[in-house]
């Protein structure tokens, strides 16, 4: 059954909406993207709420034109209404912001008409160390008091209610962001300053070579530009990865200078004020839409942006011939000494 939902202000109304399957089989395979979580309802595979490009194009039906699908013959039974968070990007930090975690607003309302409804999602979105402990630290901060089903790796289960919520946002979609912006503010207003004794810090990416977990978008010679900000700005030089969510929120809101280079951290100005300056290097790849979204977050949350453009290079002589994206290659800064002279400017 699909019901569609009216949320105000949304620009979508037509993805607007959520399947809920009555006594439906979910496996957490194991597996990635996607194919993490397999929905089977009355031998059929279920691709709502699932599958990304038939919730961006709003598309409301419910299985893929499979044959016949067996269901599961060892499972767990939860006589539960279960609201389904997940997105197959979820997993990247500002995918979960606002492809994953936007899909709590129809939670949110389909809660206040169900108080019973549990929030359902995948072990390996719900822990406690590693990468991605940070959504389990997110959902705890905007909920002051949430009962999860977690559906663990290579597990079944059968559901006496599955809601599946199609896409309410997904990132860099151009609009339709507000809404879920105003959620991440508030959130990160719970939140206080904490004192910091240096006028500036800039965002490390080397935590995501130490802990192998990068995009081969690594800036080759950061170490030489880190040597130089930490010398002649005296700046605090911050590796994300070492901080939880209330750590990360700390940083984006206490410190007055924040430089980093594009990346997915860069949606932590959105937990800043308008007393921080952002000032963002940008890559010759993803720098365009990355700076525009940027661009309308700091408009909206009334925070200081400055993008700084034409100053590294791709390059292209690195290029992995196995890599499948063009967006996963190195890049190279090509006038420190010019960056730095901004950065004295604007320290000063």
């Amino acid at each position: 059954m699909v019901d569609y939902i009216n949320i105000s202000n949304n620009l979508h109304p037509n993805r607007q909406f959520y399947t809920t399957l009555t006594n439906s089989y979910l496996t957490n395979t194991g597996k990635e993207g996607e194919k993490i979580l397999k929905v089977v309802h009355n031998n059929k595979h279920v691709k709502a709420g699932i599958h990304k490009d038939t919730q961006k194009m709003g598309d409301p039906n419910t299985y893929y034109s499979d044959n016949f699908i067996k269901n599961p013959v060892n499972f767990n039974i939860i006589d539960k209404d279960v609201f389904l968070l997940f997105d197959d990007a979820g997993l990247n930090y500002a995918h979960f912001f606002f492809d994953m975690f936007g899909k709590c607003i129809y939670f949110d309302h389909l809660k206040k008409e169900n108080p019973n409804l549990k929030l359902g999602i995948a072990q390996e979105y719900w822990t406690d160390t590693g990468k991605n402990n940070y959504i389990k630290q997110w959902l705890n901060l905007y909920y002051d008091n949430i009962e999860v089903v977690i559906f663990k790796t290579n597990k079944s289960y059968q559901i006496k209610n599955l809601i599946l919520p199609n896409c309410f946002y997904w990132f860099p979609e151009t609009q339709g962001h507000d809404i879920i912006v105003e959620k991440i503010k508030e959130t990160a207003n719970k939140i206080k300053k904490i004192p910091v004794k240096s006028k500036g810090c800039y965002i490390s990416r080397q935590d995501t070579i130490k802990k192998g977990w990068y995009h081969k978008r690594n800036l080759v010679n950061e170490n030489e530009l880190i040597d130089r900000i930490k010398n002649e700005l005296e700046y605090d030089i911050i590796e994300l990865m070492d901080y939880d969510i209330i750590g990360k929120i700390q940083i984006f809101k206490s410190y007055k200078n924040i430089i980093q280079q594009n990346s997915a951290s860069n949606i932590n100005l959105i937990f800043s004020g308008p007393e921080t300056k952002h000032l963002i290097l940008t890559n010759p790849r993803m720098g365009e839409w990355m700076n525009f979204k940027l661009g309308q977050f700091s408009n909206q949350i009334n925070t200081n942006l400055l993008t700084i453009n034409n100053v590294g290079k791709y390059l292209t002589e690195e290029l992995d011939p196995n890599e499948l994206n063009p967006d996963n290659h190195p890049w190279e800064l090509t006038n420190i000494d010019g960056l730095m002279e901004v950065f004295n400017q604007i320290n000063n």
